[in-house]
């Protein structure tokens, strides 16, 4: 065991989530799932609901077919992902869950996920499920994911509360107050300023977002109160969503995001626009923009109607949730002419095995890595020492092009400390990146990944620093496990006591 590593991660993580580790572990050595007796009533007096909701709902039953189908069996998150519920609907032919001989089915997360997939189907006109609600919510109000916090811990709270709006009687109500004082607290702490949800990945963002829209829909048809922070937090993170919307309706991958793992971006808008919350005009693409979530440290470059650009130049993810985390500083995605070209490499693995590090790795994004490490000391499938810490140093609008430059201190560990800078320059015809390591004596090696597609349907040349394409087939992952063939670009170079470097794409 690398006792200075594990060092390292202890250090960053919240006392609550030590202090609770040991009663999440006794809970689950317990292991029995929660009975379903006496559960309260669940209404069925709901006024018909709109078409958005309707169609969310429907979209939700198909996207989670989709992708269990691609989830190995016999994994955890199969099972776990098995577990959600969201085969259910209105459609009464649909059996009601009743899997909980599966040992996960009573683990607070799924189990939160399904409640809500129940709440949703008994507000569409779908009996019978009192008993199964009354399970799964009894579930995560005895196991609340304290030790994890993060997006677990919102998860739990809004299946509690959209249980407690859809059902009646004390323990309805008492699921209600529960889930709404976690909401309290967590809502302020787990939204940024930006809007942007602070493990920094899209695909937990939209998730956590669809989860409160439809917990404030639920609520307001049950004459509810609903807190206005829900509204304000719903509002904010839906301008999120609206601004890191690429081109094509879909969202830069960075930090374990994937593009099946959530709604799709517009369907999220649609429902918070129906609910009121979003303005549906407000995504309308500008031609040209310059928007820096400085909360989220990410930048969006947008040029004309060639060339749309996210570039993650922030901190990596939330201060003590280290799970989704990748050594990607200053990495970046470019969209040509409505069509991703330089793409991330997605998320390959969530188990603790080489597809996992590949996923995590520095050398699997587009940037700069030095002396052979990681710019974050990512490890384990969910684990993270030393971190890197990057901020924006300089944004420009000219009248024909949009740039941005940052810095990260994530190899100031090695000799000399080196720092990377990087500036990024974008018009409607190329692109082009400057290099600065300062300090420092080591190797580096800068890379590129493109979809092998995109480059094939489309002229795009690469010039400047001595890149080239690697040996070994590149991939990259749109959608968890689904890889698409790539194109990876490589060039190696020496740093005495500091490098510069840089390359030009033009289309």
């Amino acid at each position: 065991m690398n006792l200075p590593r594990v060092a390292r991660t202890l250090a960053q993580l919240h006392p609550l989530q030590v202090l609770a580790r040991p009663i999440a572990l006794g809970g689950r050595a317990l292991g029995r799932g929660p009975s379903a007796a006496r559960p309260p009533h669940v209404r069925s007096d709901f006024a018909p609901p709109s078409a958005a909701f309707v169609a969310f709902a429907e979209a939700e039953r198909a996207r989670g077919r989709a992708r269990l189908a691609a989830i190995p069996e016999g994994s955890l998150l199969h099972a776990y992902e098995g577990a959600y519920g969201y085969e259910l609907g209105a459609d009464p032919t649909v059996p009601a869950p009743t899997a909980w001989d599966a040992p996960v089915a009573s683990h607070p997360f799924p189990a939160a996920v399904r409640a809500r997939r129940l709440a949703v189907a008994a507000r569409l006109g779908r009996p019978g499920l009192a008993a199964e609600l009354a399970r799964a919510c009894r579930a995560v109000a005895l196991g609340l994911e304290l030790h994890l916090l993060g997006n677990h811990l919102l998860e739990n709270a809004i299946g509690l509360v959209c249980g407690g709006a859809v059902a009646r009687g004390i323990e309805a109500e008492a699921w209600w107050r529960l889930g709404s004082r976690i909401l309290s607290w967590q809502l302020p702490e787990q939204f940024l300023e930006d809007g942007g949800h602070f493990e920094l990945s899209a695909s937990y963002h939209l998730a956590l977002a669809a989860g409160l829209l439809e917990a404030i829909e639920l609520a307001q048809v049950a004459g509810r109160e609903v807190p206005e922070l829900w509204r304000a937090t719903a509002q904010k993170a839906l301008a999120w969503a609206a601004a890191v919307r690429a081109p094509d309706g879909t969202y830069p991958l960075f930090n374990d995001a994937a593009l099946d793992a959530a709604p799709e971006l517009d369907q999220v808008l649609a429902l918070g626009a129906a609910l009121g919350l979003h303005d549906a005009g407000a995504t309308a693409d500008a031609t040209t923009a310059l928007v820096h979530l400085a909360s989220t440290g990410w930048v969006i470059l947008r040029s004309g109607e060639r060339a749309w650009l996210a570039f993650d130049a922030g901190m990596d993810g939330a201060a003590y949730q280290p799970g989704h985390v990748h050594a990607d500083a200053l990495t970046f995605e470019l969209w040509i002419e409505g069509e991703r070209a330089v793409v991330d490499y997605g998320v390959s693995s969530y188990l603790a095995d080489r597809d996992r590090e590949e996923t995590r790795a520095t050398r699997a994004h587009n940037t700069i890595e030095l002396g052979g490490v990681d710019s974050s000391e990512v490890w384990s499938a969910f684990r993270v020492g030393r971190r890197a810490r990057a901020q924006v140093c300089r944004l420009d609008r000219g009248p024909a092009h949009l740039a941005a430059e940052a810095e990260h201190d994530g190899y100031r560990f090695l000799p000399g400390a080196p720092l990377h800078r990087r500036a990024l320059e974008l018009s409607e015809r190329e692109l082009v990146i400057r290099d600065e390591i300062v300090g420092g004596s080591t190797s580096a090696c800068s890379r590129l990944r493109l979809d092998e597609a995109a480059l094939q349907r489309r002229s795009i040349s690469i010039e400047g620093a001595q890149l080239a394409p690697e040996r070994s087939a590149g991939v990259w992952h749109p959608c968890f496990r689904q890889p698409r063939a790539a194109i990876v670009f490589s060039g190696r170079g020496e740093v005495r006591d500091g490098w510069r470097s840089g390359f030009r794409l033009r289309w």
